[in-house]
């Protein structure tokens, strides 16, 4: 990999800005992971039905496929699965394997009470991550401060106790930003950003396919050399374009979700759409998919419980007419009507993430309404720009505006597709990137803090760009 130059503003690191030893991730990840058990030890007796802090089960979601099928016929139902990329449901499928012969609703219990498990282990991992990239870039200090805000943080709190992948997908982008901002650095691994990319891919629908063109070039800004880009395309291809294929050929897709339909009628403020009142030309509807028969996940209407199956083939054709609505109603409508859905859009967008839905347990945290406030708009979006703005000051080089634009572009893709294709949820996609903005708000504050008049000129240093600046 090729290295690039200094940059201007690199400056030695702080005294204990270095990488934070095993054991010392080791006593936050397990301090974190059991804080959350005992958290929900102590408040599960407020939940309904002795279980579940959110009203929703898995089985509610619209993005999983029924634990019925999934354990009758797990691979037949993961390879006609249309409506979310699958690694939610492999986590669902593998768990009610264990389950032995539970009767339905007592298997989507037992399948839940594990997944609140897996999910405690996200939760730590997402303290643990950051805990370690902070430490990197601001020393043991900020990072114990930023580990403490990230595990008393209501909506990290709030989706490690909701059963669907948003804490899962927050992890999996925090991971990718992390191993982005190790390049052009020695550190840097081809091979552990295509793993965080096709994570993202297989996990959550806002990362199709075209996200991997954007890390590519977010990889050449960063420094990286030709065959380390064509590496990584190489890599995400042979995993990712296989899946594309599939869905191509099955639904007539290359997307791994198809509910975008249905968002993008959402987004502009269209809502839900009654394709029986609209004449959709021949050539809409796909005429070659599956046949019913093909799997139950295709054919099924009701998951357990009564909940609609959104991943039957009767759902698919009318998200594709979703889309022929929502490209005339682009065309037809005033475009200060689309204008105006995007701009609520990104007022719910700035909305506290712990607000997603009503939680037992985060609705009694009593810090709950000051970080809140913090992690909402307008002052989160203050205290980037205002750190976005002195960060900006030090740069004094192309590459230096260049190897920033590399870690800015992944950030704002998510907050564009978070507000561009959604209404009604932006909240909990804002998640996606609120751990990476603590780790960029405290390194900004300890080179704010180092360079303190009352600081001795012996100790006034910041940790320079190549001793983990996340501004490089």
């Amino acid at each position: 990999m090729a290295e690039s130059p200094p940059l201007a503003s690199d400056a030695p690191a702080l005294p204990d800005a270095r990488v934070a030893s095993r054991r010392e991730r080791g006593v936050v990840f397990a301090a974190s992971f059991l804080f959350l058990l005992v958290l929900e030890a102590g408040l599960r007796r407020f939940t309904l039905d002795g279980l579940r802090f959110q009203a929703w089960s898995s089985e509610r979601m619209m993005q999983t496929l029924s634990l019925r099928e999934l354990r009758d016929e797990p691979l037949r139902s993961l390879w006609y699965l249309h409506i979310q990329p699958p690694l939610l449901d492999v986590l669902r499928a593998t768990l009610a394997m264990f389950q032995g012969s539970l009767d339905d609703l007592a298997l989507v219990d037992a399948v839940d009470r594990w997944t609140y498990v897996v999910w405690a282990l996200v939760f730590a991992g997402t303290v643990t991550l950051v805990h370690a990239w902070v430490f990197q870039v601001a020393g043991r200090r900020f990072a114990r401060v930023a580990a403490v805000l990230m595990a008393l943080h209501p909506g990290t709190l709030a989706f490690a106790t909701l059963l669907d992948s948003t804490a899962a997908s927050a992890l999996a982008f925090l991971w990718f930003c992390f191993e982005l901002w190790r390049f052009p650095r020695e550190d840097g691994s081809i091979a552990r950003l295509a793993a965080a990319s096709l994570v993202l891919f297989f996990l959550r629908s806002i990362f199709q396919w075209p996200f991997f063109p954007l890390v590519a070039l977010c990889l050449a800004l960063r420094g990286a050399s030709a065959r380390s880009v064509g590496r990584y395309l190489v890599v995400v291809t042979l995993f990712a374009g296989p899946y594309v294929a599939k869905q191509l050929a099955l639904f007539n897709t290359s997307m791994t979700s198809s509910f975008d339909g249905l968002n993008f009628c959402r987004a502009i403020g269209l809502g839900e759409p009654d394709l029986g009142a609209v004449r959709l030309p021949d050539n809409v509807l796909p005429r070659s998919l599956p046949s019913p028969a093909s799997a139950a996940v295709l054919r099924t209407d009701e998951k357990l419980g009564g909940y609609y199956n959104y991943n039957h083939l009767d759902a698919l054709r009318y998200s594709v007419g979703l889309k022929y609505v929502c490209r005339r109603a682009l065309v037809e409508r005033p475009l200060s009507a689309t204008l105006a859905s995007f701009a609520q859009n990104a007022v719910m967008y700035g909305v506290p993430s712990s607000r997603y839905q009503p939680n037992v347990l985060v609705d009694r945290l009593p810090w709950r309404v000051p970080l809140d406030f913090v992690f909402s708009s307008p002052v989160l979006w203050v205290l980037v720009l205002l750190a976005g703005a002195r960060a900006v000051r030090e740069m004094k080089r192309r590459v230096d505006w260049l190897q920033v634009a590399g870690l800015v572009l992944p950030v704002l893709f998510v907050v564009s597709v978070s507000v561009l294709f959604e209404k009604g949820e932006n909240m909990r996609f804002k998640y996606f990137i609120e751990p990476v903005l603590l780790v960029f708000l405290c390194a900004q504050a300890a080179r704010l803090t180092a360079r303190a008049p009352a600081r001795s000129p012996t100790h006034a240093v910041s940790p320079g760009p190549g001793d983990g600046s996340v501004a490089r």
